[in-house]
């Protein structure tokens, strides 16, 4: 459980040194990889919804699958509900804490 949270990080972290090495300022680059990580997260389960639609509903293909049908957030499992909230509120956590210690 909660695997994505060291991948979040991670991202965070390369956006955050990308941003610095380009030359964006400490607080830019460290939201940056905020929504970088966030999105990362965020289409991973997207896709897995996908696939599991796919599986249960498509007959294995994705033509069969209506448009959006990954985007139900309603309809994903508890895991990546859980998953997903986690590791996106582990990055803001990193962001919101790096600035109030004025690192950013």
């Amino acid at each position: 459980m909660f695997q994505h949270i060291p991948i979040a990080l991670a991202v965070q972290l390369a956006s955050w040194l990308l941003g610095r090495s380009l030359g964006v300022s400490h607080a830019a680059s460290l939201w940056l990889g905020c929504f970088a990580a966030c999105s990362v997260c965020i289409m991973r389960e997207i896709t897995q919804r996908e696939y599991q639609w796919i599986e249960a509903h498509g007959g294995g293909r994705r033509r069969n699958m209506p448009h959006l049908a990954g985007l139900r957030f309603w309809e994903w499992n508890g895991h990546s509900k859980r998953e997903t909230i986690a590791a996106c509120a582990a990055v803001i956590l990193v962001a919101l804490g790096v600035q109030a210690m004025g690192w950013a």
